[in-house]
């Protein structure tokens, strides 16, 4: 009876002993981008899938998925003026007075600020991973040029 719980023993250790941890987080990462107003938030969800396309590459990986993503949007518009004057006038003859007032609007600013931020996972494939075949091409997303743009990185959102 020992001798059986002991063989056993010895094979649960050596099934152990080559079985590998992998939990999958060097497959992933944390992407933050930031983007400004003048951007729009389809542009900045375009440069989000860029961002993410040079990660995958950069990294050694083929395809990528969006696991979570987390958007904030603190675009904001100011105006700053109106310019204006408000002359007033008053004629007083004998009978008769005259009054005036006019407004004048004008030069009027907008002032754009904030930004489209997002946080996302991004979860990478190469072509033996399980999920490689439904993820997206990292290479498609960039394009034709998909090196030079990964060699520079992202810096516009036109």
């Amino acid at each position: 009876m020992k001798l059986r719980i002991g063989m056993a023993f010895a094979f649960t250790l050596a099934a152990l002993a080559g079985c590998q941890s992998n939990s999958g987080l060097e497959s992933q990462f944390l992407l933050r981008t930031s983007t400004v107003t003048a951007c729009g938030p389809a542009a900045a969800a375009r440069v989000e899938q860029e961002l993410a396309a040079v990660e995958t590459l950069r990294r050694g990986y083929d395809r990528f998925q969006i696991l979570r993503n987390t958007v904030a949007n603190s675009t904001r518009a100011s105006v700053t003026g109106p310019t204006h004057a408000n002359p007033y006038a008053t004629v007083d003859t004998s009978s008769t007075s005259a009054n005036g007032n006019v407004t004048y609007f004008g030069n009027q600013r907008v002032a754009m600020s904030g930004a489209h931020e997002a946080m996302m996972y991004v979860q990478m494939f190469k072509p033996r991973d399980r999920g490689y075949k439904t993820a997206t091409d990292a290479r498609a997303v960039l394009g034709a040029d998909w090196k030079a743009i990964v060699a520079r990185g992202i810096y516009s959102c036109n």
